[in-house]
């Protein structure tokens, strides 16, 4: 199996092999140190998922070099008890807050890469195969995949078609395009910020340090969004909010160089 360039650059102190622990979040279980070395660690953030967690966590690749970290932020549903009936699944407990969950996820992985995947976010073995291919690239850094949204109504798969044009022309993918990272250039960034957009900030602090690749196949996210909020509502929300952010980065100091991986 491929492994990352060991010539990529570290954090003092550390290596691509020993994860990072500060503040080790409540419900951590030890992983075992006879478990082979993952070269991904897929890092899954959720909030009361039962009614659609089992399907998913179901239809996820399984192989040796993957382990999978299920980062929770507080579900008064039955997300643990369905859970539960998936043992090779780590369980994290985490404060509510996608940035937040997704940093505790990190700080207790093992890859050399990092993939964050959204629980309606659809991972199979041809994704997997082009996360090993990048990961024995030291060109490659950072990235995404090319979208596709389910179900393929006429304006979802235009939404799709916009989605896919952006990251191609302006390298800015957002969350449901499942965000890779190597692991030291996530630990060099300090990881996500814990304010939303918490996807969109990552890549713009990304663009610093390396190019963000976007991959293929594309893949498949759900457009329950859309579909539960209105197609021109959502989209608009989308618009404004990512003009709003582009504005504050601009000409505000509220978004840092560094996020938010380390408690305090």
């Amino acid at each position: 199996m491929d492994r990352i360039d060991k010539g990529t650059s570290r954090l003092p102190g550390r290596n691509s092999h020993s994860p990072m622990r500060p503040g080790q979040p409540a419900g951590f279980s030890e992983f075992s140190l006879r478990r082979p070395q993952p070269v991904i660690s897929l890092i899954l953030p959720v909030l009361n998922e039962a009614p659609i967690l089992a399907e998913a966590l179901s239809s996820l690749p399984r192989a040796p070099d993957l382990e999978i970290i299920l980062v929770d932020g507080g579900s008064t549903d039955a997300t643990r008890e369905v859970a539960a009936g998936f043992p090779h699944i780590h369980w994290v407990s985490a404060p509510r807050g996608r940035g937040g969950q997704m940093n505790a996820g990190a700080r207790v992985a093992r890859g050399d890469f990092f993939l964050f995947l959204h629980i309606d976010t659809v991972l199979t073995t041809d994704h997997l195969a082009a996360l090993r291919q990048a990961a024995g690239d030291p060109r490659v850094g950072a990235g995404a995949f090319e979208l596709r949204l389910t179900p393929p109504t006429p304006f979802l798969r235009f939404i799709a078609w916009g989605a896919n044009w952006r990251s191609r022309l302006f390298r800015l993918p957002y969350g449901d395009q499942a965000i890779f990272v190597r692991r030291d250039l996530f630990l060099a960034l300090g990881g996500f910020s814990h304010r939303h957009p918490e996807d969109l900030d990552l890549v713009l602090r990304l663009w610093r340090l390396t190019r963000v690749h976007i991959l293929t196949p594309p893949i498949s996210s759900s457009g329950r969004r859309w579909l539960q909020h209105g197609n021109l509502r959502t989209s608009g929300y989308h618009w404004a909010f990512l003009i709003r952010h582009l504005a504050e980065r601009l000409l505000t100091r509220r978004w840092g160089r560094m996020g938010q991986l380390l408690p305090g």
